[in-house]
Protein backbone atom coordinates (compact mmCIF):
# COMPACT_ATOMS: atom_id res chain seq x y z
CA UNK A 1 0.00 0.00 0.00
CA UNK A 2 2.98 2.24 0.65
CA UNK A 3 4.95 1.68 -2.80
CA UNK A 4 1.17 2.42 -4.22
CA UNK A 5 1.07 5.50 -2.40
CA UNK A 6 4.51 6.68 -3.39
CA UNK A 7 4.15 6.05 -7.30
CA UNK A 8 0.93 7.69 -6.71
CA UNK A 9 2.18 11.27 -5.27
CA UNK A 10 5.91 10.19 -7.73
CA UNK A 11 3.52 10.77 -11.06
CA UNK A 12 1.08 13.47 -9.74
CA UNK A 13 4.66 15.46 -8.65
CA UNK A 14 5.88 14.44 -12.05
CA UNK A 15 2.84 15.68 -14.03
CA UNK A 16 2.23 18.89 -12.37
CA UNK A 17 5.95 19.71 -12.97
CA UNK A 18 5.11 18.70 -16.53
CA UNK A 19 1.81 21.05 -16.64
CA UNK A 20 2.88 24.33 -14.52
CA UNK A 21 3.29 26.51 -16.86
CA UNK A 22 0.24 25.82 -18.57
CA UNK A 23 -2.16 24.61 -16.15
CA UNK A 24 -5.38 23.64 -17.22
CA UNK A 25 -6.78 23.95 -13.53
CA UNK A 26 -5.28 26.08 -10.37
CA UNK A 27 -6.64 25.81 -6.87
CA UNK A 28 -5.53 28.48 -4.18
CA UNK A 29 -6.57 28.33 -0.77
CA UNK A 30 -5.91 29.99 2.55
CA UNK A 31 -5.69 32.63 5.15
CA UNK A 32 -7.71 36.09 4.31
CA UNK A 33 -6.97 39.26 6.25
CA UNK A 34 -10.00 42.45 5.44
CA UNK A 35 -9.80 45.85 6.94
CA UNK A 36 -12.89 47.59 6.23
CA UNK A 37 -15.81 50.36 7.98
CA UNK A 38 -19.67 49.55 7.53
CA UNK A 39 -20.72 52.26 9.37
CA UNK A 40 -18.89 55.95 9.84
CA UNK A 41 -16.69 55.17 12.71
CA UNK A 42 -13.73 52.86 13.06
CA UNK A 43 -12.62 50.37 11.10
CA UNK A 44 -12.98 46.64 11.50
CA UNK A 45 -10.04 43.82 11.40
CA UNK A 46 -11.72 41.03 10.38
CA UNK A 47 -9.95 37.59 9.59
CA UNK A 48 -11.01 34.55 7.75
CA UNK A 49 -10.57 32.36 4.50
CA UNK A 50 -9.88 33.06 0.67
CA UNK A 51 -10.74 30.15 -2.02
CA UNK A 52 -9.94 30.69 -6.15
CA UNK A 53 -10.76 28.59 -9.19
CA UNK A 54 -8.80 29.79 -12.17
CA UNK A 55 -9.89 27.58 -14.76
CA UNK A 56 -10.91 28.74 -17.93
CA UNK A 57 -8.26 29.49 -20.18
CA UNK A 58 -8.57 32.19 -23.05
CA UNK A 59 -5.04 32.87 -24.14
CA UNK A 60 -1.83 31.54 -22.03
CA UNK A 61 -1.90 34.58 -20.22
CA UNK A 62 -5.44 35.19 -19.70
CA UNK A 63 -7.69 32.66 -17.40
CA UNK A 64 -11.38 33.59 -15.97
CA UNK A 65 -11.11 33.46 -12.32
CA UNK A 66 -13.60 32.40 -10.33
CA UNK A 67 -13.17 33.96 -6.01
CA UNK A 68 -15.04 33.45 -2.63
CA UNK A 69 -14.25 34.96 0.51
CA UNK A 70 -15.05 34.83 4.18
CA UNK A 71 -13.84 37.13 6.91
CA UNK A 72 -15.63 37.32 10.39
CA UNK A 73 -14.50 40.01 13.33
CA UNK A 74 -15.96 42.58 15.12
CA UNK A 75 -17.17 46.09 14.27
CA UNK A 76 -18.04 49.43 16.64
CA UNK A 77 -21.66 50.88 15.20
CA UNK A 78 -22.37 54.46 16.31
CA UNK A 79 -26.04 54.62 17.68
CA UNK A 80 -27.65 58.34 17.51
CA UNK A 81 -29.15 59.30 20.33
CA UNK A 82 -33.14 59.72 20.00
CA UNK A 83 -34.09 60.24 23.72
CA UNK A 84 -33.48 64.16 24.08
CA UNK A 85 -32.25 65.56 26.86
CA UNK A 86 -31.27 62.91 28.49
CA UNK A 87 -29.26 60.69 26.24
CA UNK A 88 -26.02 58.47 26.36
CA UNK A 89 -24.91 57.38 22.67
CA UNK A 90 -23.52 54.18 23.06
CA UNK A 91 -21.09 52.25 20.11
CA UNK A 92 -22.25 48.95 21.20
CA UNK A 93 -19.96 46.10 19.37
CA UNK A 94 -21.18 44.21 16.75
CA UNK A 95 -19.87 39.96 15.46
CA UNK A 96 -19.60 41.11 11.55
CA UNK A 97 -18.99 38.56 8.65
CA UNK A 98 -18.87 39.54 5.26
CA UNK A 99 -19.19 37.20 2.26
CA UNK A 100 -17.75 37.92 -1.11
CA UNK A 101 -18.61 35.99 -4.40
CA UNK A 102 -16.37 37.48 -7.61
CA UNK A 103 -15.43 36.54 -10.71
CA UNK A 104 -13.26 38.12 -13.75
CA UNK A 105 -10.19 38.04 -15.84
CA UNK A 106 -6.67 37.59 -14.67
CA UNK A 107 -3.55 38.20 -16.40
CA UNK A 108 -0.57 36.33 -15.25
CA UNK A 109 3.38 35.69 -16.91
CA UNK A 110 5.86 33.01 -15.23
CA UNK A 111 9.24 33.89 -14.28
CA UNK A 112 10.95 30.80 -13.37
CA UNK A 113 9.29 29.86 -10.31
CA UNK A 114 7.34 32.77 -9.94
CA UNK A 115 4.07 33.75 -11.38
CA UNK A 116 3.28 36.84 -10.71
CA UNK A 117 -0.52 38.15 -12.00
CA UNK A 118 -3.33 40.98 -11.76
CA UNK A 119 -7.08 41.10 -12.24
CA UNK A 120 -10.62 42.80 -11.99
CA UNK A 121 -13.50 41.29 -10.31
CA UNK A 122 -16.91 42.02 -10.42
CA UNK A 123 -19.49 40.19 -8.12
CA UNK A 124 -21.77 40.70 -4.59
CA UNK A 125 -21.05 40.79 -0.70
CA UNK A 126 -23.03 40.02 1.83
CA UNK A 127 -22.61 40.95 5.35
CA UNK A 128 -24.27 40.36 8.72
CA UNK A 129 -24.18 42.06 11.56
CA UNK A 130 -24.89 40.89 15.12
CA UNK A 131 -25.04 41.47 18.55
CA UNK A 132 -27.82 41.27 21.28
CA UNK A 133 -31.07 42.09 20.30
CA UNK A 134 -30.12 44.01 16.91
CA UNK A 135 -29.68 42.02 13.57
CA UNK A 136 -28.89 43.77 9.91
CA UNK A 137 -27.95 42.52 6.96
CA UNK A 138 -26.84 43.64 3.28
CA UNK A 139 -26.35 41.83 0.17
CA UNK A 140 -24.74 44.96 -2.59
CA UNK A 141 -22.46 44.75 -5.21
CA UNK A 142 -19.10 44.34 -5.25
CA UNK A 143 -15.80 45.19 -7.43
CA UNK A 144 -12.27 44.16 -6.14
CA UNK A 145 -8.92 44.82 -8.44
CA UNK A 146 -5.55 43.82 -7.38
CA UNK A 147 -2.64 40.95 -7.74
CA UNK A 148 -0.24 38.78 -6.61
CA UNK A 149 2.61 36.14 -7.35
CA UNK A 150 2.54 32.38 -6.76
CA UNK A 151 6.34 30.70 -6.32
CA UNK A 152 5.49 27.28 -7.83
CA UNK A 153 7.12 24.71 -5.12
CA UNK A 154 7.29 21.02 -5.99
CA UNK A 155 5.07 19.57 -8.35
CA UNK A 156 1.88 20.89 -9.09
CA UNK A 157 1.95 22.82 -5.60
CA UNK A 158 2.88 26.12 -4.87
CA UNK A 159 2.08 29.38 -2.35
CA UNK A 160 0.55 32.90 -3.24
CA UNK A 161 1.14 36.31 -1.41
CA UNK A 162 -2.03 38.53 -2.72
CA UNK A 163 -3.72 41.74 -1.86
CA UNK A 164 -6.86 42.98 -3.39
CA UNK A 165 -8.65 46.55 -2.81
CA UNK A 166 -12.86 46.05 -2.67
CA UNK A 167 -14.63 48.67 -2.98
CA UNK A 168 -18.33 48.07 -1.63
CA UNK A 169 -21.78 49.44 -1.28
CA UNK A 170 -23.92 47.61 1.62
CA UNK A 171 -25.97 49.03 4.08
CA UNK A 172 -26.78 52.00 1.69
CA UNK A 173 -22.68 53.47 2.09
CA UNK A 174 -19.78 52.78 -0.15
CA UNK A 175 -17.31 50.63 1.97
CA UNK A 176 -13.09 50.81 0.64
CA UNK A 177 -11.87 47.12 1.73
CA UNK A 178 -8.31 45.58 1.71
CA UNK A 179 -8.23 42.35 1.53
CA UNK A 180 -4.88 40.09 2.06
CA UNK A 181 -4.49 36.77 1.80
CA UNK A 182 -1.62 34.11 1.68
CA UNK A 183 -1.85 29.93 1.22
CA UNK A 184 -1.40 26.93 -1.10
CA UNK A 185 -1.85 26.76 -4.80
CA UNK A 186 -2.31 23.64 -6.29
CA UNK A 187 -2.53 23.30 -10.44
CA UNK A 188 -3.57 20.56 -12.10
Amino acid sequence: MLKRALIFLAVLALTGAAAAQNSRLTIFGGYAYGNTNYAPGPRSNLHGWEATIEGFRLKKWLTLVADGSAQYGWNEFPISCVTFPVCTPAVPNVRAKEYNFLGGPQVSIFRGSFRPFAHVLGGATRVNVATSGFFDSSTAWAVAGGGGVDYLWRGPFGWRLQADYLRTNVFGLHQNMVRASTGVVIRF
